[in-house]
């Protein structure tokens, strides 16, 4: 009895073994190194996957930093980080290649070598990048509110900035859009927000050259499916904003009295005061929907102000806002120059479904008869938009 016992023991113990040994036997991708100056510290490698960061193996680093780590592939393309402390080095894993890291603790993210993953070594461009013109945002943002700049220098040194990252990012997107490197660099963001806007017809060919070639050679990853489906819902948001545009240009031709009685808004400003938006008949008026707790909201009132400023007499602003906190707008709209007027009803109010509101900043123009004869896209320029209404 005991010997067929042991036996038994012995059979099972066998199948793991033998089931452990197949495992490290199948495809895997091996990130190695060396650390300088690192001993004792952890280091750890995550994976990045579309809605968390895992943690899926570590090591403490001995005397000479070097380190070993052996995953198996998952058998389509992801992301992943090594990561010591708060520092974070990217890694695009295509498959089961071997990529060497070589760094230093204190500059571990910023001075590193990448051996083994051209995709990789790509990243690294697309973080340093990043990482410069987030720095050149936060700048220029002190500068403006310290008064070292103007509006109009602060909005073209931004919108250089931006254009410059652009750049460099198209070109490695269009010329090699299979790669990690080129998914990575279409969903970098700056201050919260997307440095590429999928409502912007020139930064939508990005996107979709992407998705395209996804779709097809590397349909296994979740990813893949994932831009198919932010392209796609895109492209059908723009058609629907394109078809709001011939609805508000066959409005001009109804009768004026039932398009001003349908859309007239009267909401309390600050002081509590009910004001109407026919009241500015004879004005050039922005028509503009937002909510002052947003991150986008001081960037968007300087593009506002500035064509207000310059039209100043002619040209009205009605700001409604949605903010669930009503002390925050106070004191934000205590500080502009132009009617702001709030909705307590915020979610449930009856403008969101009239003015087919899907998300702030909504802005529209209304002629001098009191007409809404367009609404704002991302690719349109506000201020030639309204010199066409003057």
């Amino acid at each position: 009895m005991k010997t067929f016992l042991f036996s038994k023991l012995s059979i099972i113990t066998l199948a793991v073994i033998t089931f452990a040994s197949c495992q490290n036997k199948g495809p895997h991708f091996t990130v190695e190194g060396k650390i300088a100056n690192a001993d004792t510290t952890m280091l750890y490698l995550e994976r990045r996957s579309l809605n968390e960061t895992t943690i899926i193996d570590s090591v403490k680093l001995e005397t000479d930093g070097s380190f070993k780590f052996k995953e198996p592939a998952l058998g389509y393309p992801e992301f992943y980080l090594l990561r010591m402390d708060k520092q974070s080095i990217n890694l695009a894993i295509d498959s089961i290649e071997t990529i060497t890291v070589h760094a230093s603790k204190p500059t571990f993210a910023s001075e590193y070598t990448i051996e083994g993953s051209e995709g990789s070594v790509k990243i690294k461009d697309i973080v340093f990048a990043q990482n410069k013109l987030s720095r050149t945002v936060s700048d220029l943002r002190k500068q403006f509110e310290s008064k070292e700049i103007s509006q109009d220098q602060y909005v073209a040194e931004i919108q250089k900035a931006l254009d410059g990252y652009k750049t460099k990012a198209k070109d490695l997107i269009l010329s090699d859009s299979k790669s990690l490197a080129s998914y990575f660099a279409l969903f970098q963001k700056v201050d919260g927000y997307l440095i590429f806007d999928p409502y912007d017809k020139n930064d939508l060919v990005a996107f979709r050259a992407v998705a395209t070639v996804w779709d097809l050679y590397k349909s296994k990853s979740p990813r893949a499916e994932h831009l198919k489906t932010f392209t796609l819902t895109t492209l059908a948001e723009l058609k629907q904003m394109a078809s709001q545009e011939e609805t508000l240009k066959k409005l001009e031709n109804t009768e004026a009295t039932d398009h001003s009685v349908f859309y007239n808004i009267t909401l309390p400003d600050i002081n509590n005061k009910e004001v109407s938006l026919s009241s500015l008949k004879g004005k050039v008026v922005i028509l503009d929907f937002t909510a002052y707790q947003t991150d986008f909201s001081p960037a968007h009132n300087i593009l506002i102000n500035n064509v207000y400023s310059k039209n100043k007499g002619n040209v009205e602003v009605y700001q409604v806002s949605f903010d669930t906190d009503i002390h925050a707008w106070k004191n934000a709209a205590t500080n502009l120059p132009w009617i702001c007027v709030r909705d307590s009803k915020l979610l449930n109010s009856e403008w969101l479904a009239k003015f087919n509101i899907q998300g702030f900043p909504t802005t529209y123009l209304l002629n001098k008869n009191g007409e809404i004869v367009k609404r704002i896209l991302s690719t349109d320029n506000l201020a030639s938009e309204v010199q066409k209404l003057l």
